[in-house]
């Protein structure tokens, strides 16, 4: 069932002569994680802004969680949870005060806000933190204590604006975890540029460009359709690197390579073919290889295809 629909939107800014947003069209699919992907200034922080009620659209028009989206629309809010880029909370407050805090402003009973904010923090990992200052908080911490604050009014879509931008690998491993935890109960749309936080958690992607949509699909899909698969090899020396590069030159291969690691990445929708052309070369040249390996393509190998 689709949950959230965006038919024809636009945003075009006062003063600017372009469209930051130019007749996007979107589905999302109910209790899924839709990854919005795009290059910075692609129009993903204006979408979330327009789709959360913060923001007027210019032209065209959308529906999250049944409610038609409108300006300051508290039927829609009372639907959705938010957590922008840079979650901003009283520092002196501690987690479980913040929280209870949250749940009185939804209009909870103490009783029932201190319930919720327990069941919250428990979810988040943060039992054991609940009554320390919010000032001591990681920033991994910092990120899942944003998260169930934006979960306190029982939100049906969860709306996250670069949630693992600022984190470094463990604290975005913690907020990921988090995350795919929630997806039995709402809908989540992350938007990022972290492309290996949507390949490894999301099971929709959208990308977009200059305020248009380029593709949606699932991730599976969109592997086959725009990414064939690849060949890596990582030669011993440097001198094995650049010969065999020079050889290649003969072969009609779509090759990259990396001086730096001695890397050389080939792509082909017929990979056996060009597998067996390598090992040929190889064997004729004795190169010296640390690593032959086979890969399927990466999501960042489809964007880039996409984008440039």
């Amino acid at each position: 069932m689709t949950i959230i629909k965006c038919n024809g939107l636009e945003k075009q800014y006062k003063g600017e002569p372009g469209f930051a947003l130019s007749g996007l069209n979107l589905t999302v699919e109910e209790k899924t994680i839709f990854g919005f992907l795009g290059p910075n200034g692609a129009g993903k922080t204006t979408t979330i802004k327009i789709l959360t009620g913060m923001m007027k659209p210019t032209g065209g028009e959308a529906t999250v969680a049944g409610e038609q989206v409108r300006l300051n629309s508290v039927s829609l809010r009372r639907k959705i949870g938010y957590l922008g880029q840079e979650p901003r909370m009283y520092g002196w407050m501690k987690g479980l005060e913040l929280l209870v805090f949250v749940g009185k402003v939804f209009g909870f009973s103490e009783a029932e806000s201190k319930k919720r904010a327990n069941e919250m923090l428990l979810m988040a990992g943060l039992s054991e933190a609940a009554n320390k200052k919010i000032s001591a908080y990681s920033g991994g911490m910092l990120q899942r204590l944003g998260i169930a604050q934006a979960l306190m009014g029982k939100p049906e879509v969860l709306f996250l604006d670069e949630p693992t931008s600022s984190l470094d690998p463990i604290g975005r491993k913690e907020v990921l975890e988090f995350i795919q935890i929630l997806k039995k109960d709402m809908t989540i749309f992350m938007s990022t540029h972290i492309l290996s936080d949507v390949e490894r958690i999301c099971d929709t992607v959208a990308i977009i460009d200059q305020g248009k949509l380029v593709v949606q699909d699932k991730m599976l899909e969109l592997r086959k359709r725009y990414a064939a698969k690849q060949l890596e090899l990582i030669f011993e020396t440097p001198k094995a690197f650049l010969s065999f590069l020079e050889e290649a030159k003969g072969m009609n291969w779509d090759t990259a390579s990396n001086a730096e690691l001695r890397k050389v990445t080939i792509q082909s929708a017929d990979i056996d073919r060009v597998r067996h052309e390598c090992l040929g070369l190889i064997s004729v040249h004795h190169f010296s290889i640390d690593k032959f390996e086979m890969k399927d393509a990466s999501l960042e190998d489809v964007f880039v295809k996409l984008i440039g």
